[in-house]
């Protein structure tokens, strides 16, 4: 076989051991890149999944949360309410006592069945005999019809 055979057969066995190096290379770059894929699809599942959990769980931590102020929210409105209704309660029983007492000073003011308005002035009468009504510095409690200016009682 002549020399350039020769030649020609190991260029083209240098150029074919080239084309199967550079195709054995480009599976293998395919192969690492498809790994390199799979990895990372599969990191980014378990990111996310772990992602989804902890969402999950921040969205349960604040479900319980909400329903927690929800409940402290109902319980002050109902200590409120409570509170409000005691109040009134309260004001209604200060009221009907001022309304009473003012009562209770209106009477002290109206001339019982003994005395009577003669002149403007009170006169109380037991059997025969007839006095003048006076206040505590001893002057006479003047009246108008049946009532007086100042306190009988």
């Amino acid at each position: 076989m002549p020399l350039s055979w020769k030649i020609g057969a190991a260029v083209a066995g240098v150029i074919v051991a080239a084309f199967a190096w550079n195709g054995l290379s480009q599976y293998l770059a395919a192969r690492k890149a498809d790994e390199i894929t799979r990895d990372s699809a599969r990191t980014a599942m378990l990111q996310a999944e772990q992602a989804r959990a902890q969402a999950q769980q921040d969205q349960a931590r604040l479900a319980a949360d909400l329903k927690q102020r929800r409940e402290d929210l109902s319980n002050t409105y109902q200590q409120v309410d409570e509170q409000a209704r005691q109040y009134q309660a309260a004001q209604a029983i200060r009221l009907n006592q001022q309304q009473q007492e003012e009562l209770r000073v209106q009477a002290s003011y109206k001339l019982d069945r003994s005395q009577q308005c003669e002149g403007g002035i009170v006169i109380t009468h037991s059997g025969s005999s007839f006095t003048q009504v006076v206040d505590n510095a001893g002057q006479p409690i003047t009246c108008t019809g049946d009532t007086a200016t100042a306190p009988l009682r």
